[in-house]
């Protein structure tokens, strides 16, 4: 699963710039979340990029308020 945080974070920066400080502590929120889709059985590599850089951008941009999450 390691590569799978090291291809959201890098993805990420091309987005939104962090200090090295911002990277370690999204590193290991966002292994934490991988490690508990696969643990709930997601295995699909992509998928799981897909939802890590959803949660990144809202862990650090916030919700979007154009969706209330019902």
């Amino acid at each position: 699963m390691n590569e799978v945080v090291d291809r959201v974070l890098k993805r990420y920066a091309l987005m939104q710039t962090m200090d090295e400080a911002r990277v370690a502590e999204s590193r290991e929120k966002i292994s934490r979340y991988i490690e508990k889709l696969a643990a709930a059985g997601q295995k699909d590599t992509h998928r799981l990029t897909v939802y890590g850089l959803a949660y990144l951008k809202e862990l650090h941009e916030g919700r979007d308020p154009r969706f209330t999450g019902c």
